[in-house]
């Protein structure tokens, strides 16, 4: 089922794959990272159907959800929404799976509402990042700041972009370039990546993540070259219920990389 949920002025965009196999399932969240979208958990969810009902969103301003220059883009209200979503769905607890921004968000959520999350699986997800008001501002009053940024990315290409984020560039095939380009062919997303990176927030704080008793599991590949794995150690230590798994040849953009030892790992917890 795909749908869109109207929260705040942002227009989100989700859909659920219900469960093949289990005749009680639990939900499952699917949080994607940044300039990425829900396409990237295409090989996660035929297998995680088959214990759970699959909830996949685009985050705003990502995929098909809304783009608005004008709109809030702080973790806080993005997490917000998404227990909003919650509501909606009637969707008490779930289980979170995100993968590098959407494992902050995820994170976020087991923060803010401990009670809604069950259980969290994060991907490289982004760790003790501080906000730079500088940076913050520079953004705000440059008129010229999503052009630039049209700019940079289109010089960079898609392409390039995920080959920095894979180890192996040999999976990257013609269909993921085109879903991957679709939402950056309308001009309003680079408005609204720049609205969005002038609200970033900063990361949980360590004494933030030592509050969180929801039982999590870390997937990092030791050829990031975007967030070093070294990264998930520090998580791992901060976190009181965590376990850490690293993957040899495997770069940042795990969903797209490491898609079935993810799963077995996901499916082996659940039998423990």
């Amino acid at each position: 089922m795909k749908n869109y949920i109207w929260y705040k002025e942002h227009s989100i965009f989700y859909e659920i794959h219900p469960s093949t196999q289990n005749s009680q399932p639990k939900y499952i969240l699917l949080l994607h990272g940044f300039l990425a979208s829900s396409y990237c958990f295409r090989h996660l969810i035929p297998s995680l159907q088959k214990e759970f009902h699959v909830l996949n969103i685009d985050i705003p301003p990502f995929g098909k959800s809304s783009k608005n220059k004008n709109n809030l883009y702080t973790y806080d209200h993005i997490v917000d929404a998404i227990i909003f979503l919650l509501d909606q769905l009637q969707i008490n607890k779930v289980t979170i799976l995100g993968h590098s921004m959407g494992g902050q968000i995820a994170l976020r959520c087991s923060y803010s509402h401990k009670k809604r999350v069950e259980r969290l699986y994060l991907l490289a997800p982004c760790s003790f990042m501080h906000r730079s008001i500088f940076f913050s501002r520079m953004i705000s009053y440059n008129p010229l700041t999503p052009y630039l940024a049209k700019k940079f990315l289109q010089s960079k290409g898609v392409y390039e972009v995920l080959r920095q984020c894979m180890y192996n560039d040999q999976l990257i095939t013609k269909e993921m370039l085109k879903k991957y380009k679709q939402p950056f062919e309308n001009n309003a997303i680079y408005r609204s990546i720049m609205t969005w990176l002038k609200d970033h927030q900063g990361d949980l704080t360590e004494e933030q993540l030592a509050m969180i008793t929801t039982p999590c599991t870390i997937f990092w590949g030791k050829d990031d070259l975007i967030l070093p794995y070294q990264l998930g150690y520090d998580l791992a230590r901060c976190l009181k219920k965590a376990n850490l798994y690293l993957f040899e040849e495997a770069g940042h953009f795990l969903p797209e990389e490491i898609p079935f030892p993810i799963i077995s790992a996901v499916h082996s917890e659940l039998k423990t």
